[in-house]
Parts: C-alpha cells; sequence; structure tokens
C-alpha cells in the first residue's frame, strides 16, 4: 500500500515539477546501451580481509551515461562540479547500517542481496534533479526502482526478525538516485535534501538510434 501510494506522488511530483520549473523541463538525452551493468563490475561482493569492510550496500552502475549527464548539466547550469568518476545506486546508507549492524552484518545483508539478484535490478531515470543548501548545490539522476525497494523490505524483514527495532530503518524511506556532481559537497536527506521527483530541473529521454 505505501509503494503504491509513493508511485502516485512520483507520477503528481513530475506533473507538478513540469509546471513550475523556471527550466520548464528541457530534457537531456542519455545512451540506453551505456546503462547497461557490464558482466565485469561486481555488485554486493564482500570486500578482501585485508581491505575496510564496506558500511554501505549499492548498485554499481556503469559511468559513461551519467558522465555525458554530467557534462550537460555543467553546461546549461554554466556550472563546474566536482564528482566521484564512478556510476552507483545507494540502497542502504552508511547511518541506516550504524542501526542494522546491532542485528544484522553486512555479510548478511550482501548476501540477501545478491539472492535477490541485486546484480540485475532494473530501474528506471525519471529525471535530473538539483538539491541546494545556502551557496552549496547537487545534481542528480532520480531513478526508481522497485527491486530496490524489495531489498529493502527484506533487509528490514530480516532486521526485526532478529529483535531490531520497526523503526530503526524505514524501507520506505528511500530516494533512488545517481549522483552526478556537487559545487561543494554531496549534500543528503540529513542535510535536507531530499533526492526525488519533487527536485527535477530536467527531463530525461533516451537516444534514438538511426536503422541502418
Amino acid at each position: 500500500m505505501m509503494r503504491a501510494f509513493h508511485l502516485v506522488i512520483i507520477s503528481l511530483s513530475l506533473t507538478a515539477c513540469a509546471s513550475k520549473s523556471p527550466y520548464a523541463l528541457s530534457s537531456l538525452q542519455y545512451s540506453s546501451e551505456d546503462l547497461k551493468p557490464k558482466a565485469t563490475r561486481s555488485v554486493a561482493s564482500v570486500s578482501p580481509a585485508r581491505e575496510k569492510p564496506k558500511s554501505y550496500l549499492s548498485l554499481e552502475l556503469p559511468y559513461p551515461a551519467f558522465e555525458k549527464m554530467r557534462q550537460e548539466v555543467e553546461k546549461s547550469q554554466h556550472v563546474s562540479l566536482q564528482h566521484r568518476g564512478e556510476a552507483h545506486i545507494t540502497v542502504v546508507n552508511p547511518m541506516e547500517f550504524t542501526k542494522l549492524k546491532k542485528k544484522v552484518s553486512m555479510n548478511e545483508i550482501n548476501a540477501l542481496a545478491e539472492q535477490m539478484d541485486l546484480q540485475k535490478a532494473p530501474y528506471h531515470l525519471l529525471c535530473v534533479g538539483k538539491g541546494s543548501v545556502k551557496d552549496d548545490s547537487t545534481y542528480y539522476a532520480v531513478v526508481e526502482s522497485d527491486r530496490l525497494f524489495q531489498i529493502r523490505k527484506a533487509i528490514h524483514i530480516l532486521y526485526t526478525s532478529k529483535g531490531g527495532k520497526t523503526e530503526d530503518f524505514s524501507p520506505e524511506q528511500f530516494y533512488p538516485h545517481v549522483t552526478l556532481g556537487f559545487t561543494k559537497k554531496d549534500l543528503h536527506f540529513e542535510d535536507g535534501v531530499i533526492k526525488d521527483a519533487s527536485s527535477c530541473i530536467y527531463s530525461l529521454r533516451p537516444e534514438e538510434h538511426k536503422k541502418n
């Protein structure tokens, strides 16, 4: 029920954004081929023993399409953005794991994500959003993915089945996105930036490939 309500909110947000955005939701293009996960990319894998264990869960994505988006945003917004040179969707962030680790290990979360086929999780690009706090701004591709939400829900069930408090982790408080770049630092929910469709400034459309 909550998920259906969330999808309705996304739809309404996109419609409202189209009517009020000062950019009139100009479109940016992306290549569908560039979005396909590469077989060589490791997702939700356990870090080698010599490395510091990860405190988050993410879906790693091919970078080319998102690099192009960032370049288009820089050009149209007249900004120079800092970036990490990679693309991912965070499924469980470090702050959430701080609470989850009281009952569930990252190895267990990774195993659950692998069982639910995180690596092949389908996702849909909604728009490019912008979040600002004072003179700092973050730009990102807003994403919708039911599979990622289901993985969060399964993690919540696992956590509560082991005695964890229901309120410690909310599957619904999830705003999947791919960070493109930022002016000073990446801004998050804790900073007051909600990376959902209500923040969109550009729509996204796949490039049309000419038939030979």
